[in-house]
């Protein structure tokens, strides 16, 4: 479950250090209410985000992961319904994955080759499995512990320690136990950290756009 370990198979975790981009990316949405605010968010900044959302929900709120897509976000499969997939077999990874893909299919027309495993927890079978289905597993080297919503100024004091650039940052729109996490400080920390990074002259870019510029 270390988010940089590659020891099951490579996945990205980013840029070599001291690259000027950074990569914010959402687990857990969609989530009403707190997903279009952070929407209304990236939009005043004109930052594109990745979000990697759950299939139960996007069937529960399609026109929410429908905002996210018409906005020009990358949307990413992170499983139907987030379970731990080191504890699943290789036919019930693939029944997560692909019922996810699903979701994303039905309610926005198509979706990225992304992937995230939930709680980041793989094994090999977790990685094999996905690279069958074409996806293309991404993790994080920046996270802002902000699950359990604590202030905004600590999520930025968090992430704040660990940028050196070229960074996939995790922060979450919303909660795997159930639709309507209060997501508020992760929205007022978005919006203070783009302000802070942008000012010292980073971009911010999605994850696709990041792994081009890895290319050769």
């Amino acid at each position: 479950m270390a988010p940089t370990g590659q020891w099951y198979g490579g996945t990205f975790t980013g840029l070599a250090r001291g690259t000027k981009q950074l990569a914010l990316t959402y687990d857990d949405g969609p989530n009403d209410a707190y997903t279009p605010r952070l929407l209304e968010v990236l939009a005043r900044h004109n930052v594109h985000a990745t979000f990697f959302l759950i299939g139960r929900y996007v069937r529960h709120v399609p026109e929410i992961a429908r905002q996210i897509a018409d906005a020009g976000h990358i949307v990413g499969n992170h499983t139907f319904n987030h379970p731990l997939l080191t504890l699943k077999s290789a036919a019930g990874i693939r029944e997560e994955l692909s019922t996810c893909r699903s979701a994303l299919q039905d309610a926005i027309g198509g979706n990225s080759n992304l992937f995230r495993p939930p709680f980041g927890g793989r094994r090999p079978a977790v990685l094999r499995v996905a690279r069958e289905l074409g996806l293309d597993p991404v993790m994080w080297n920046v996270t802002g512990y902000d699950w359990n919503a604590p202030p905004a100024a600590a999520i930025e004091e968090k992430v704040a320690k660990q940028i050196r650039g070229g960074d996939v940052v995790l922060l979450h729109d919303g909660g795997h136990k159930q639709m309507g996490a209060d997501r508020s400080q992760t929205v007022l920390a978005t919006d203070r950290l783009i302000e802070r990074y942008k000012a010292e002259g980073f971009e911010f870019v999605t994850i696709p756009a990041m792994m081009s510029s890895c290319v050769g």
